[in-house]
């Protein structure tokens, strides 16, 4: 019965594991990346791009054409990620005032 219940439990972790290892898509990926490079450039327009956002995009192209799929998501997302918080912190500095104190 125990030989049983190990055999179950070590048959659902390779179908569960095999589930899970499947990596992003080509389309996926090439996705990710667009939606990096649109979010620095609007970043850009308003003047809130970061300093490493190009060169994290630059990186997840490269792994793209490579073909390590999974690492071209990740860097992108994280180049989109920098550029939509790059613009929002960007609109919020047009109307903080300097402190008298500065002055």
């Amino acid at each position: 019965m125990k030989k049983i219940a190990i055999f179950a439990a070590a048959a659902s972790l390779v179908v569960t594991s095999s589930v899970f290892a499947k990596g992003p898509s080509k389309k996926e990926a090439a996705s990710a990346v667009q939606a990096a490079v649109k979010s620095i450039e609007s970043a850009k327009k308003s003047r809130g791009e970061w300093r490493d956002s190009y060169k994290i995009l630059g990186k997840a192209k490269k792994a793209y054409r490579k073909g390590d799929l999974a690492n071209a998501v990740k860097l992108a997302n994280k180049a989109e990620r920098q550029g939509k918080i790059g613009k929002a912190q960007a609109i919020a500095e047009k109307s903080a005032s300097i402190p008298a104190y500065v002055k």
